[in-house]
């Protein structure tokens, strides 16, 4: 008969097995466009307290069928609410269904850096579409029924506007707008609150049985809030 340690032992092996699928980031060392519209965006910024919002430009693929408000309130409440708290901005999510070439987009893809190209490219035709800015608070994700591929959940250039992320898990959207705000993997960490361990957003191999603490560690909190700094 195993004894209790043992029990144990194999217990937490499997609590920190890693799931099938993970958050990823697509390296990119594109420089930042000249940010534009200025004008329009400190004119949006006026009636709340001077800063420009957070603009996130979610398209539902076509293989959601959740409801947005459900989707709204499990994968984005918790990011809005940390994300405002940390910039001292407001968060404004405006969903997309039903756009052809953007919401039918064929996501599936074993080169998930392809992938990402192509949806960039797709974002950067919205943008010029909707007269939208590029700047550092106006971002562009896919949010999708399914992973990538089975190694990827979801992608973002780091500090950039475009981004994908799939509905299997509550936490993928805040991972990957956390990359687009220009938070690491390296600065995620493991808590233990309230009798149980939980994750931040960043943390790039969620494990089995662990919670998500919908929030951003210190060390990215900063880097989200420098990445900001010297936006209006």
């Amino acid at each position: 008969m195993p004894n209790i340690l043992t029990i144990t032992c194999a217990l937490l092996g499997s609590l920190f097995m890693t799931t099938m699928t993970q958050a990823t980031v697509a390296i990119d060392d594109t420089l930042w466009p000249a940010e534009q519209n200025t004008t329009l965006a400190r004119s949006l910024a006026a009636p709340l307290g001077g800063k420009i919002p957070i603009f996130i430009h979610a398209f539902i693929h076509d293989d959601v069928t959740q409801p947005q408000s459900e989707i709204f309130a499990e994968h984005f409440l918790p990011m809005v609410k940390e994300l405002e708290g940390v910039t001292g901005r407001r968060v404004s999510v405006q969903f997309i269904r039903n756009q052809p070439t953007y919401t039918d987009f064929a996501y599936m893809n074993e080169d998930e850096l392809v992938t990402m190209k192509k949806w960039r490219d797709r974002t950067h035709d919205y943008k010029v579409e909707k007269n939208l800015p590029s700047t550092r608070t106006t971002k562009f994700i896919l949010l999708t029924k399914s992973a990538l591929n089975d190694r990827v959940a979801g992608l973002a250039g780091t500090g950039q506007q475009a981004a994908i992320a799939s509905l299997k898990s509550a936490a993928n959207v805040g991972h990957e707008i956390g990359h687009t705000l220009d938070a690491l993997h390296e600065n995620s960490e493991v808590f233990y609150r309230g009798g149980w361990w939980c994750e931040s957003y960043m943390i790039p191999n969620p494990k089995l049985l662990v919670g998500n603490c919908h929030t951003f560690t210190e060390a990215n909190r900063a880097r989200i809030s420098n990445f900001l700094s010297n936006v209006p």
